[in-house]
């Protein structure tokens, strides 16, 4: 869409319509905040296993933090879809079409109360997914180019700003499973404070008996909650 960058900044947080679409403007760029202090309590071992551990997450820049790695993308996204839960005092929520990462730098801090995220499990696996009536294939990799050094800069830069986003009594919740849930817990550790995990939950599923010969079956999933602060 052909806006300048003064119409950018004119139209910090406005949504712009067309007849059959509706998109999120980019806001005036917010200053990089400060990673919580970790020594009082918990000091990071030097290394965990084969993945070197820093006191600060992997791929963070003291001056600059993930925005390094990933520059900012200042574009509209748009809206694919409004969804009401049915509280008419409540605005509906928002489907929207694009990269979490950039769309959630377009978003005012502090906004949000609850995130739950179920991203990629480093499972090292390429996904076919049959979607819709018509039986189209869709497919996504969970293979990651650098390892998990890779998948965890990936996902830090995104778990940075939704601490942004969440509101001081906020929670959010990262759903995992064995392949990177122990690596998954350190870096959060460092972004959001050790002292502000509320709660680890075993989702277990695969209720029937064991029909391996080499190892036990795996048949749970974790979910992290981590809280914004101690409120």
């Amino acid at each position: 869409m052909p806006y300048g960058a003064s119409h950018l900044h004119s139209m910090e947080r406005e949504e712009i319509r067309g007849q059959d679409t509706e998109f999120v403007m980019p806001e005036v760029e917010e200053p990089i905040e400060k990673l919580p202090e970790q020594e009082a309590f918990w000091r990071p071992p030097v290394r965990f296993g084969s993945v070197p551990v820093e006191k600060e997450p992997l791929g963070w820049d003291r001056h600059k933090g993930f925005r390094k790695l990933f520059p900012p993308v200042r574009l509209p996204f748009q809206i694919v879809e409004r969804v009401s839960f049915g509280n008419p005092e409540l605005e509906p929520n928002r489907l929207i079409w694009g990269d979490n990462l950039h769309v959630m730098r377009q978003l005012p801090s502090e906004s949000i109360d609850l995130i739950y995220i179920d991203p990629p499990f480093f499972s090292g696996r390429q996904y076919n997914i049959i979607f819709g009536d018509q039986n189209e294939v869709r497919s996504f990799s969970d293979i990651w180019e650098g390892g998990m050094p890779g998948y965890l800069i990936w996902l830090n830069a995104r778990l940075y700003e939704m601490k942004r986003l969440l509101k001081k009594t906020g929670v959010i919740c990262v759903h995992c499973d064995w392949h990177a849930s122990h690596y998954i817990k350190t870096e959060m550790d460092k972004i959001f404070g050790y002292e502000n995990m509320v709660n680890e939950i075993i989702w277990r599923y695969g209720l029937g008996a064991a029909n391996v010969s080499r190892h036990f079956r795996k048949k749970h999933d974790t979910i992290f909650i981590f809280s914004k602060s101690n409120n």
